[in-house]
């Protein structure tokens, strides 16, 4: 276990500084203009509602119908440089140091409510603990860490360092289930490593994001649902409901981990007046730990639905894509990008195999899966990579029903060699991920060479987008010089644009054209589900006055 948990914190930590902000946009934002100074960056951007919640578009673009110009203002210069002063390359991360930055003035409400406060508030806590320590500055300064982008950085290492803290608690769950329905050490080994080279763990424990800890959560409430059911005693299905209830209090999307709690009390052997008891309490204890976690939903739910609605909102709407055959063929895409094809394909033939040999641990494990996978299918379709998310459960579980189908190979070269062959095979997917996050963790980042490489084309002067400027969707350009419209909802090229394509690339030979469609692709490596290195796509609009 030592072993393993030492090569999974290196994978883990590897490139962790990936994607940080720093000064070193400053040239390519301002141009030949002086650079702003935090205290007018701060006095010229718009202030933001500190009624709505962490997550919430402080100033939204009211009409996306038309055409939108995003830096004919100084106000909107600089709402562009303060993201490119505080953001990550990494688009949700900065919502839990938002929700932070007001929790003394809400009296410790986090205002953030998708990710749970077994989330918000340890994050915290070790933001607090490594300020004693002098690790990070910590301070009540929005204009500092404008002009200290680099201090403000080190806060995402730190809120990263408790999701790989998390993971590594995954390497001991994952070899626990897999020692189990093998009983076999090299075998538990085997997915233990898969586990932690897996593209979807290696990409989740390098972000600060709370889905990785939540599905950590979920093994740890099956392995004491597990216990239940073989020695009946109660402790161990408080535990997973505890467990289960903690899970939820890290991120919302565990909730329906709690079936773990009733497929637990119908596989235990008991009088149905016994399991129908022990269901109520350990649901009971699941929720109570997230009412402990969570106090301030619980407050909102009963005196002010208004506030829950302003910060859950973002995340219905991910929640209302209708069912159809493309967002199937998406999900299953997305299922093969987290965890691999060869261990998707693998893994279902694993999990039939579970399945026959009908185990607790098997069917808890299924379950569990099953619920979060009919969601994840049901909402896949029109899904970008990082959606692959939401299948972090399901991949891990097909990894362990995987090596553990491998296992049973009776001819003891074919075995060893099926187990080597899902860790390499694994080994270079993960590697790949792992590679882009060192890639963006240098100087000279991605998004530099893309900047770099946009500021070549000195003839174009209007660029059209189909999102507002962030470090984690555009290049830094120039806010003076450039004009920059944001295109309208299912927008078609104006008539008269002089529009072509080119590819230019951040690794090999550099292609200037005279484009117009811009993309920066990654070649060494495809990391689909990631932020990381990630391809860009810019129309340069010529011909129309521009």
């Amino acid at each position: 276990m030592a072993g393993l948990t030492l090569f999974a914190a290196v994978v883990f930590c590897v490139g962790i500084n990936w994607g940080l902000p720093s000064r070193k946009v400053d040239p390519f934002l301002f141009g030949s203009h002086p650079v702003w100074s935090g205290t007018q960056i701060d006095r010229l951007a718009p202030q933001e509602n500190a009624n709505l919640g962490a997550d919430v578009d402080a100033n939204p673009i009211a009409n996306r119908d038309v055409p939108v110009v995003l830096n004919d203002t100084d106000s909107k210069r600089a709402e562009i440089v303060r993201r490119y002063r505080l953001f990550s390359y990494q688009p949700d991360e900065m919502i839990t140091f938002k929700s932070l930055s007001r929790i003394r003035q809400f009296n410790g409400d986090p205002r953030l409510y998708q990710y749970g406060g077994l989330w918000i508030y340890p994050v915290g806590a070790m933001l607090k603990a490594a300020s004693i320590v002098h690790l990070v500055d910590l301070r009540a300064d929005r204009v500092y860490y404008l002009d200290h982008p680099e201090a403000f950085g080190r806060f995402y290492i730190v809120a990263r360092m408790y999701v790989v803290l998390w993971g590594l608690v995954g390497v001991w769950a994952v070899f626990w289930i897999t020692k189990r329905l093998s009983n076999d050490v090299i075998v538990a080994s085997t997915a233990a490593i898969c586990y932690a080279l897996m593209p979807v763990v290696v990409n989740m424990a390098h972000e600060a994001k709370p889905h990785l800890p939540g599905a950590v959560l979920e093994l740890l409430a099956i392995i004491a649902a597990t216990k239940f059911v073989e020695t009946k005693r109660w402790k161990w299905a408080l535990i997973s409901g505890a467990l289960c209830g903690a899970a939820f209090g890290m991120v919302l999307s565990a909730l329906l981990g709690f079936v773990v709690l009733l497929i637990m009390v119908l596989l235990v052997e008991a009088k149905w007046s016994k399991r129908i008891g022990v269901l109520v309490a350990s649901i009971a204890i699941g929720f109570g730990v997230y009412a402990m976690t969570n106090p301030f939903v619980v407050k909102h739910l009963l005196t002010d639905p208004a506030m829950l609605k302003s910060n859950l909102g973002n995340s219905s709407a991910m929640y209302q894509a209708p069912f159809s055959a493309r967002g199937f063929g998406n999900a299953l895409n997305l299922i093969g990008d987290g965890a691999t094809p060869v261990l998707a394909i693998v893994g279902v033939c694993g999990i039939v195999c579970l399945i026959r040999r009908g185990s607790a641990l098997a069917w808890l494990l299924l379950a569990a899966s099953v619920m979060v996978l009919v969601q994840f299918v049901l909402l896949a379709t029109g899904k970008p990579g990082e959606y692959a998310r939401f299948a972090i459960l399901p991949d891990i579980v097909l990894a362990i029903a995987a090596v553990v189908l491998m296992g049973k190979i009776r001819e003891v070269p074919l075995r060893v060699g099926g187990l080597l062959s899902l860790c390499l095979i694994t080994g270079v997917w993960g590697a790949g991920y792992v590679w882009h996050f060192m890639r963006d963790s240098v100087d000279r980042s991605t998004r530099i060479i893309a900047a770099e490489r946009l500021a070549d084309y000195k003839s174009v002067r209007t660029i059209a987008l189909d999102s507002e400027p962030a470090p984690y969707c555009f290049p830094p350009a120039n806010l003076f010089d450039l004009k920059i419209v944001l295109t309208p909802v299912n927008h078609q090229p104006p008539a008269g644009a002089d529009l072509h394509i080119t590819t230019v690339d951040t690794v090999g030979p550099k292609s200037i054209d005279s484009p117009i469609e811009y993309w920066i692709r990654p070649r060494l490596f495809s990391t689909p589900i990631s932020w990381a290195a990630k391809p860009y796509r810019v129309t340069f609009l010529k011909g129309i006055g521009g």
